[in-house]
């Protein structure tokens, strides 16, 4: 299992006591995979079946719909999630500017939008090994970009074969979009990381010192043994003082 799946995985086995919150968490879902479809139907993929089975779970407290989770008919990894809901068609047509992305009723709203995001469609390297973490959200990608800056993580985009990817590649924004996010356990693996890092780095440099130190000690060591040669050889060691 992946760094970023472990993570995804703590978050859907949390327990979300206030129902803004997991409503405001299904929005984010929503807002970052979601699809509105002919006759109100939507439809999203998600990576795991375990996502799909959250999402199902609060669709259904929400929506009174019970999605139908399935393999896209292309096939892949993906799981397809599919429900009719005139509401949350209307959530999704409304999405036009960060005032319609969720109502926050409490101070833990915006947290549990940015899980909803990312367990949707967020991906997050392991950052014992790099920093990096990014998202896609296709058509949203300027709005939610206009959210993250107004939280104060303003991140990057780039453009690939798939589609506009949201990023980030500093461990400073990684740590706040977590601290943000509530996302504790990710927060403390990338400042392990970072300090575990700055050991090493400390310690190479510290090596690196001393062992230029013992080079230039046994460089002038050398040099003073090559001049003795010179003077025993010629006969004027002796007239060295003492």
């Amino acid at each position: 299992m992946s760094f970023s799946s472990e993570q995804k995985g703590e978050l859907i086995n949390q327990a979300y006591k206030s129902a803004c919150c997991r409503r405001a968490l299904l929005c984010g879902m929503l807002f970052a995979r979601a699809a509105n479809l002919a006759e109100d139907m939507i439809s999203f993929n998600l990576e795991k079946r375990e996502s799909a089975e959250f999402a199902s779970k609060h669709i259904k407290e929400f929506y009174g719909q019970t999605p139908k989770i399935s393999r896209p008919p292309r096939g892949g990894r993906c799981v397809n999630v599919a429900f009719k809901s005139k509401s949350a068609a209307k959530y999704l047509a409304s999405l036009s500017k960060t005032e319609d992305l969720f109502l926050p009723k409490c101070p833990s709203c915006t947290s549990s939008f940015l899980r909803g995001v990312f367990i949707a469609s967020g991906r997050i390297s392991d950052p014992m090994k790099q920093y990096g973490l990014e998202f896609s959200v296709g058509e949203r990608t300027d709005i939610f970009c206009a959210l993250l800056s107004e939280l104060g993580v303003p991140p990057l985009v780039t453009h690939k074969a798939t589609g506009p990817v949201v990023y980030y590649k500093n461990s400073s924004f990684i740590e706040d979009f977590c601290a943000l996010a509530a996302m504790n356990t990710t927060a403390f693996a990338v400042m392990n990381a970072k300090i575990k890092s700055d050991i090493r780095n400390n310690a190479n440099r510290v090596a690196n010192c001393e062992t230029n130190n013992i080079g230039k000690a046994v460089n002038a060591s050398m040099k003073q043994m090559d001049t003795l040669i010179l003077l025993e050889r010629a006969g004027l060691l002796s007239s060295l003082p003492e």
